[in-house]
């Protein structure tokens, strides 16, 4: 039977034809000029909205919208912006007008649009033993309306469209176990989704159309991401059942959550981009939200050993020149493209061993390189449980940790040793860096409830279903003696 079903599949393949798609003139240009000039003021605005550091290496999925391109292009230019190099692009799309099983594959040889064609890699769909089915069946805008954007940046990437339908618990598994090999050998997976649709048209106001609406929209994107983020799907599909959230790519998101938590490493969400429809048209009475979510593993936020000698270099040139009276911030003089992305950071000062200050950002607002320096004249003058630092104490040493994006947990006993932890619970916030459990002999729950205490709440707090926890992974160096202040300033 296996042999057959490999030469049906075989059969099928070799039937594809190329697929002019019907959405060119309807969601987005049919003439290449037009569709060339939208497509590049997207990613104009896109790179004026996140910036201009260049693509963070190992990038493992990402989610994208699929809204009419004059609507959701900037923020899908946002997403396809972290692209780097990548062996195929696998964009997982879904029927929104018939119901579709399992995960299929249209019978298609190459996609085209304005401007040329897309071929598929008919091979990478053999590899993956997936149904195929015509594209007449499957033709949908969640997959097509990612062509413009695929011909942009994927010239030498191969394509694998897949329309993701109704999948049993068992399907879910072995199509999620398919896609996380495909990641681990270089392959990035697309998600097409849009998520909150508000308005009388959707069937869906769960809070009312006044100034706060945007506001609220935002909180509920917010709080979806985190979701998304978890990797937990029972988790993602409780939320969406108590909260009635009408995201449209359901399918595409969950395939995704399911194969990014079999990865070997684990791995990390970063909110690229969001925007709603209701901020370009000013009328929230009828929105969607966009967002751009991009996943890396835990190892994409690490520096190498000559980055962490620059970095440490800048934070010691800067304590010593705030040692002598100076509060500037040094730089290193070579900004490398890891030293140019956004990266949370602590910085901690150290004297005979013993904490002297810590200061750090769990967001990335300023380019590494910046954010240490930042944050190591923090610690020297404004931790609050200590008085500024000076050169009459003697020698101090300096401890970096660089830190992954937060991931929400859904059950505090999901925590590790070796992750730190954020918990925010009655108002109340307190973080955790992971080297502390090491350095106090402490187990896990120990951790937490010292967590809880940091926050100003109960030892048990953490495990009150009403308290939030995040979790996140740090990459810890530091001098390797304490080193004196220069007493000049100079470095």
């Amino acid at each position: 039977m296996r042999a057959v079903a490999g030469m049906l599949l075989a059969v099928a393949l070799a039937s594809g034809q190329v697929h002019k798609s019907p959405m060119a003139g309807q969601w987005f240009p049919a003439d290449k000029e037009a569709l060339d000039k939208l497509v590049d003021e997207c990613f104009a605005a896109a790179q004026r909205r996140t910036g201009g550091a260049p693509p963070r290496k190992k990038l493992r999925a990402l989610v994208v919208p699929h809204a009419a391109l004059p609507y959701s292009g900037i923020v899908a230019a946002s997403a396809y912006r972290q692209l780097g190099r990548a062996k195929n692009l696998i964009v997982l799309g879904f029927s929104h007008r018939r119901l579709v099983r399992g995960l299929v594959a249209p019978d298609v040889e190459a996609y085209e649009i304005a401007g040329g064609r897309i071929a598929v890699n008919r091979t990478a769909v053999g590899e993956l033993g997936v149904r195929v089915l015509a594209e007449d069946q499957l033709c949908d805008h969640s997959l097509e309306n990612q062509l413009p954007f695929v011909r942009r940046v994927a010239d030498k990437a191969g394509f694998v469209p897949l329309y993701v339908g109704e999948l049993s618990a068992g399907e879910l598994a072995s199509a999620a176990q398919l896609l996380a090999q495909r990641m681990e050998a270089g392959d990035v997976v697309i998600a097409s989704c849009d998520f909150t649709h508000y308005g009388q048209a959707y069937g869906y106001t769960p809070w009312p159309n006044d100034k706060e609406l945007p506001k609220q929209l935002f909180r509920r994107a917010m709080l979806t991401f985190e979701l998304v983020g978890s990797l937990d799907v029972a988790a993602f599909d409780r939320f969406l059942e108590t909260t009635g959230e009408n995201l449209c790519g359901r399918g595409p998101v969950r395939l995704l959550m399911a194969a990014l938590s079999r990865l070997k490493e684990d791995t990390y969400l970063v909110p690229v981009d969001y925007m709603t429809s209701g901020d370009l048209t000013r009328d929230y009475s009828l929105s969607v939200t966009y967002g751009a979510l991009a996943f890396y593993p835990e190892s994409a936020f690490a520096v190498g050993e000559t980055d962490q000698k620059r970095l440490l270099a800048s934070a010691r040139q800067t304590l010593d020149r705030f040692l002598a009276g100076k509060k500037e911030r040094v730089a290193p003089p070579e900004k490398t493209p890891e030293l140019e992305q956004r990266t949370g950071v602590f910085v901690t000062i150290k004297k005979n061993g013993q904490l002297r200050g810590c200061v750090g950002t769990l967001f990335g607002s300023m380019p590494l390189y910046e954010a240490v320096a930042d944050r190591t004249l923090a610690a020297a003058s404004e931790d609050p449980r200590f008085r500024p630092v000076s050169a009459a104490e003697g020698p101090l040493s300096l401890e970096i940790s660089l830190l992954t994006p937060l991931r929400r947990l859904t059950h505090w006993r999901q925590f590790r040793l070796g992750q730190g932890a954020v918990i925010v619970h009655n108002g109340r916030s307190g973080i955790l860096l992971p080297q502390i459990a090491a350095e106090n002999g402490w187990d896990a729950e120990q951790f937490l409830e010292n967590l809880s205490r940091k926050a100003g709440l109960p030892p048990k707090a953490y495990q009150d279903p009403a308290a939030t926890l995040y979790v996140y992974r740090a990459q810890v160096f530091s001098e390797t003696e304490p080193t004196p202040a220069s007493g000049d300033g100079r470095p």
